[in-house]
């Protein structure tokens, strides 16, 4: 196998373990850190398969050709490891204008150099050929590639000071996985200071690909085992805990990033459609904790829920999101219902019983009674007026055997 050959297959290695890393972390990128640290590794692993074919361009031009495209991901692996450090470190998701220009200027205008360099030369002022058994050209680099590199520097120096101090603050539990990803990000630049200082064993060989590897493996591990980019690790438990709920997990805006099974089927998780069925108050204004009831139609059909929201915080205390837990009291409320209606029905009945209570005035002679109002009227009305009672008429056997003495006689 020839040394091109070789050291390609290293290079196309160092990409793999890169891109094994980003299918790791992107379905986690809406955690705090993750897009950006995705976005870094894929960036890298372009610039290590750049490195790979590079190494079987036969000609200068065509060197300088590849370094160009290569430039797409090598101006964005340090601005990108710089967010990632600050959003890890428990800094705003949100850069002020200045400081983005301040982050993506120089290297902007890198890439702008680099596909223009054939007029100025000043990010390489020639290419000279492999000589020798190594298969690595020489590039001699001009002064906006000193420019660049010093610049990459200070963005590490800074996103490697914000995690430093994360790992003071962070909670016991995440600081291995802090150190792990602070040790992820550097070895890649020891190894790209190595190759720019033209240093080992294999001057030209570019050691930044070769850490990738070892990078890679450790965020693969850290996200994986040790959890880090997970939102909220703690509602996962809470969620296998109380599956027989709807258990929602939200982000500080009442965004949805993990729903339960039974959530999926009887709420509306779809865009706002959660808060605005819930009646939940704006992020901004709502409480930490909040517990309301809801009745919530979706699916064609309407359920009352008994809603309880409570806080949940990132590694530093921060309120990260908001884990929801919505009991379903559908048949609960119908209970209720049906009990308030009888105590409705029993509290008239009783009304009405009362007021047949106590001295009613009637006739000596007609035997008509007096109501509330001063009416006289016929018995029988005054009591069909205040309970469910019909009169029907009969004679009583005195009456009878006094008005039809023959027909009782007989």
């Amino acid at each position: 196998m020839s040394p091109a050959v070789s050291f390609s297959l290293v290079y196309l290695a160092a990409a793999a373990f890169a891109l094994g890393a980003v299918a790791a972390i992107w379905p986690r990128r809406t955690a705090p850190g993750g897009r950006p640290l995705a976005l870094m590794l894929l960036g890298a692993a372009f610039w290590a398969v750049c490195d790979a074919i590079e190494l079987h361009v036969p000609t200068a031009a065509g060197k300088q050709l590849l370094s160009q495209v290569q430039y797409v991901g090598v101006i964005a692996v340090a601005p990108l490891f710089f967010h990632a450090a600050r959003e890890l470190a428990g800094g705003s998701l949100h850069l002020s204008p200045a400081l983005r220009l301040a982050v993506w200027a120089v290297p902007l205008l890198s890439l702008l150099a680099a596909w223009t360099n054939s007029w100025h030369h000043w990010l390489w002022t020639s290419i000279r050929l492999p000589s020798g058994d190594l298969p690595f050209a020489t590039y001699e680099y001009g002064w906006w590639f000193w420019v660049l590199t010093a610049q990459n520097y200070l963005l590490m120096i800074a996103a490697t000071t914000a995690l430093l101090g994360a790992i003071r603050r962070v909670r016991q539990q995440f600081r291995i996985g802090m150190v792990a990803v602070l040790a992820a990000a550097v070895l890649p630049w020891i190894g790209n200071a190595a190759y720019n200082l033209k240093r080992g064993p294999w001057p030209g060989l570019n050691y930044l690909t070769l850490s990738l590897g070892v990078s890679g493996s450790l965020l693969v591990w850290v996200v994986l085992r040790e959890g880090l980019l997970d939102l909220l690790p703690r509602a996962r438990e809470a969620l296998l805990d109380r599956m027989a709920d709807c258990v929602v997990v939200l982000d500080r805006r009442w965004r949805v990033m993990l729903a339960n099974q039974p959530a999926r089927e009887t709420l509306p998780l779809e865009g706002p459609a959660l808060a605005a069925a819930l009646g939940l108050p704006p992020s901004g204004e709502a409480p930490e904790q909040w517990r309301a009831e809801a009745c919530v139609e979706h699916g064609g059909e309407r359920r009352w829920f008994d809603i309880r929201v409570d806080p949940v915080r990132d590694r530093w205390g921060v309120l990260a999101g908001r884990l929801l837990v919505a009991r379903d009291v559908t048949m609960q409320k119908t209970f209720e219902d049906e009990r308030e209606r009888l105590i409705d029905e029993l509290q008239e009945a009783l009304r009405k019983v009362t007021q047949l209570e106590g001295l009613l005035p009637i006739c000596a002679s007609c035997r008509k009674v007096r109501d509330d109002g001063g009416y006289w009227g016929h018995v029988e009305e005054y009591f069909e007026s205040r309970a469910p009672v019909e009169f029907t008429h009969a004679i009583c056997p005195d009456c009878a055997a006094r008005l039809y003495p023959s027909i009782m006689k007989g």
